[in-house]
């Protein structure tokens, strides 16, 4: 039989994890290995005897561009991620328009603006059924199990503490599941993929994905204060386990072994003269017969 308890999941977990880019070894995520803003807060929530994580994300952003069935009608899982970075975005000071059009969606394909005269007009219900693009900023988000309902529920609530106000308790059957992020993202259409020519068609102009680009950046370092935040609540947890289970071990444990080998002796000792005394009153009893 397998074994399924919390310690061998946990085992199993945090040994499997890749810290940096190996070429020989591989986590589950599409990189390969955890984000380096992260690691910090993963080692230490790891440290605790009560949880583990089993996937993250620091924060991320990203220009994707979703995948369409043939007919334009249905969403298709499997699309493209055209950038993809997990750290604030460093603007030259000479960044132009052709800077961030190569920065978002590379050089693949020509991007069409919507006041291009190259640029046809297209009404919103006929975009809706288009291959869109999307800019988005993604806050940190943890998925961690813990050992009980109990220690789950403190979980959250020191995430909410942290500003993690998005996070919740997951349903499962077997297992105590939590989801930690936040409400601080960016989700937002910019294009979308013209069917017959091949080209970006931006729904915006380049002074809006700047002002997107500005925005990340800002969302970045309310990221990371919350993410140091969350770190420095979950070290003191683990202080205090680790404290507690120090003091246990070494000291209390000793003189509660010893009270209890007392306590354990006196009722013993308690149980024999009461077993003498009813001995004693059943014969003064027969004698009084």
């Amino acid at each position: 039989m397998t074994d399924t308890t919390f310690a061998t999941r946990k085992h199993q977990v945090v040994s499997s994890l890749v810290e940096t880019l190996d070429s020989e070894r591989r986590d589950k995520s599409p990189k390969g290995f955890i984000d380096a803003p992260i690691l910090e807060l993963i080692h230490t929530i790891n440290k605790h005897p009560h949880y583990y994580t089993t996937s993250s994300c620091s924060g991320r952003v990203a220009v994707y561009c979703e995948n369409r069935h043939n007919d334009d009608t249905s969403t298709n899982k499997g699309g493209i991620w055209l950038y993809v970075t997990h750290d604030p975005v460093t603007i030259p000071e000479q960044a132009d328009n052709d800077w961030i059009v190569k920065l978002f969606f590379g050089t693949d394909r020509r991007v069409v603006f919507s006041n291009s005269s190259h640029n046809t007009s297209v009404s919103p219900q006929e975009i809706m059924h288009k291959q869109m693009i999307y800019f988005k900023f993604e806050p940190l988000i943890l998925h961690v199990e813990a050992e009980t309902q109990e220690a789950c529920m403190r979980l959250n609530g020191l995430a909410y503490q942290a500003g993690y106000q998005n996070s919740g308790i997951t349903a499962s059957r077997t297992r105590e599941m939590l989801a930690i992020r936040s409400t601080h993202k960016i989700d937002t259409p910019i294009g979308y993929v013209d069917t017959k020519s091949g080209d970006i068609k931006c729904l915006v102009d380049p002074t809006y994905l700047f002002l997107l680009l500005h925005m990340s950046n800002a969302k970045f370092t309310q990221n990371a204060e919350r993410m140091k935040a969350f770190e420095e609540m979950m070290l003191k947890e683990v202080e205090v386990k680790d404290a507690v289970s120090v003091a246990e071990t070494k000291e209390e444990r000793r003189e509660r072994k010893r009270k209890e080998g007392l306590a354990k002796a006196a009722t013993v000792s308690n149980n024999k003269e009461k077993i003498n005394t009813d001995v004693d009153l059943a014969d003064l009893s027969l004698e009084q017969y």
